[in-house]
């Protein structure tokens, strides 16, 4: 009897353990980026995988951006990006108002390659199980677009599978 309770114990508390790891990154002045570190990818078809972000409350409105892509380890292609951009001043009127300082970047991955947008010349490559590169990039531009000071650049992994 004392077996069976150990037992129903110990199968409800691990129903209450999260399924997935999440890692956290700090971009210091821009953003912190909470995301999967393990992702469950669907037998076919796209998803995406979430990437919560809270921007730095000193973060600028206008001329700043921090982007989040899935590479390959060893190339600087592609499996999904995202990116968020304040008000870019060098575009004048068509300039979009800045996005939310708090919210999600949705990173698109499909089990086949696919064009991300009809302006694509290359497909974006297919995700397979496996360990990859997550790139988080930020940097400040000036009233004409031009990259002022340094771009930023952490890598991290994610594991698909």
């Amino acid at each position: 009897m004392k077996r069976l309770i150990f037992l129903s114990t110990l199968v409800l508390a691990m129903g209450v353990i999260p399924s997935a790891h999440a890692d956290e990154i700090i971009i210091e002045g821009y953003v912190t980026i909470n995301y999967p570190a393990t992702v469950k990818l669907n037998k076919s078809g796209c998803q995406n995988i979430a990437f919560k972000y809270v921007t730095d409350e000193n973060l600028s409105r206008e001329n700043t951006v921090f982007l989040v892509a899935i590479t390959p380890n060893d190339s600087k292609r592609v499996y999904g990006y995202a990116a968020w951009l304040s008000t870019q001043t060098y575009m004048g009127d068509k300039a979009l108002p800045p996005m939310a300082r708090i919210g999600v970047l949705k990173v698109k991955v499909c089990r086949k390659a696919f064009m991300y947008s009809s302006k694509s010349t290359k497909l974006t490559l297919a995700s397979k199980p496996g360990t990859y590169t997550v790139v988080f990039g930020a940097g400040t531009y000036d009233a004409a677009g031009s990259l002022t000071g340094e771009k930023i650049e952490f890598k991290r992994k994610i594991k698909f599978v």
